[in-house]
């Protein structure tokens, strides 16, 4: 099994209203990334993510459900969580367990309650986040329509970075605000080069000054180099969104189909890139023997910590804990005991 240091895990939690597409999008995920060779269907009751009985009856998340995936060298910890209020206990488990969020939000029914209460949450535990618009193969989705939900609602620091191409209403391509350049899908998860149509340039252009401007608080040096005209690299623009999204100062929104995996290798990509890695953040508990603050920070040389996010019960392995280890080197063979436990 390939060992990965700190700085290559992600761990990410998919939030949204229910029935936006999260499960359809670990699906997709699965897909592009190589671990699956076909896609399931909550409707056919076939997902990886929903494997209990009652999911595949119900046809929706009742649990979460945690999915690893491989990109980018790096390793992706997929929190897939349910969309309906009636299982926030679900939600608050895997938000307090993870380092980022993708916000999953339907670009058919657009921004909704359980839209407002991801972000909520978020912001209740510091996340840093970014946005993907899913069903953008329907034909009356409207990815225009929720940037300008979400700015209303949130700000300047809502920054789309990729912007649909639709001929006859169907998504046929997209263009890469940060690079300035268009792609044109082919067969299923599959991109080629293609020219930036006339009628998407009005919006590109605001798209990337907006994006630009965002880019330029980032620093003295770059504001200056904004205000002279100059056009920074796509790594200083990369570099620049990686450190205010984990400030909080930019939401990145993403775009794509999750039953064509259309768009998806790209927000692969985006959370390898701009999200942090669990070193990145601070993670301090209370010693209970002296009632001081310990300092975790995920360093191996530090005493064995880990926090127990979930325990579930399987009729045929029994009960057993997901753990999030928060210092030290926690192996297979290792038992510990929670001596404070009742």
């Amino acid at each position: 099994m390939k060992v990965y240091r700190t700085d290559e895990i992600r761990n990410v939690v998919l939030l949204g209203h229910g029935g936006s597409g999260k499960t359809s999008l670990v699906e997709a995920m699965l897909y592009v990334s190589g671990v699956t060779n076909r896609m399931g269907k909550v409707t056919e009751s076939n997902t990886v993510s929903d494997f209990d009985k009652e999911e595949q009856k119900r046809g929706f998340s009742i649990s979460t459900s945690l999915v690893p995936i491989e990109w980018e060298k790096a390793k992706i910890n997929i929190l897939d969580t349910p969309g309906y209020f009636d299982f926030v206990g679900e939600v608050e488990e895997a938000v307090s367990a993870a380092d980022a969020a993708v916000i999953v939000v339907s670009g058919k029914a657009g921004v909704q309650v359980g839209t407002e209460k991801a972000w909520e949450l978020c912001d209740k535990y510091n996340l840093p986040r970014m946005i993907y618009v899913t069903e953008m193969d329907v034909d009356d989705a409207s990815f225009r329509q929720v940037v300008e939900d979400l700015t209303t609602r949130y700000g300047k620091k809502i920054a789309p970075h990729f912007q649909p191409i639709r001929e006859n209403e169907k998504l046929v391509g997209y263009i890469n605000v940060i690079k300035n350049a268009g792609r044109r899908y082919t067969e299923i998860g599959q991109r080629e080069e293609c020219e930036i149509p006339d009628y998407c340039k009005p919006n590109l252009e605001i798209l990337r000054d907006s994006l630009m401007e965002a880019v330029a608080e980032t620093s003295e040096e770059f504001m200056e180099r904004y205000f002279n005209g100059e056009e920074f690299s796509v790594e200083e623009i990369r570099s620049a969104m990686r450190t205010e999204v984990m400030d909080g100062d930019i939401v990145p929104v993403a775009m794509g189909s999750n039953v064509q995996a259309q768009g998806v290798a790209n927000l692969l990509s985006d959370i390898v890139r701009f999200f942090p890695s669990p070193d990145k953040r601070k993670c301090a508990g209370i010693n209970r023997r002296t009632n001081e603050i310990f300092e975790g920070n995920y360093e191996f040389s530090k005493a064995k910590t880990a926090y127990v996010f979930k325990t579930m019960v399987d009729p045929f392995i029994g009960k057993y804990s997901f753990v999030k280890v928060c210092s030290g080197v926690l192996k297979g063979d290792d038992i510990l005991y929670n001596a404070d436990a009742a």
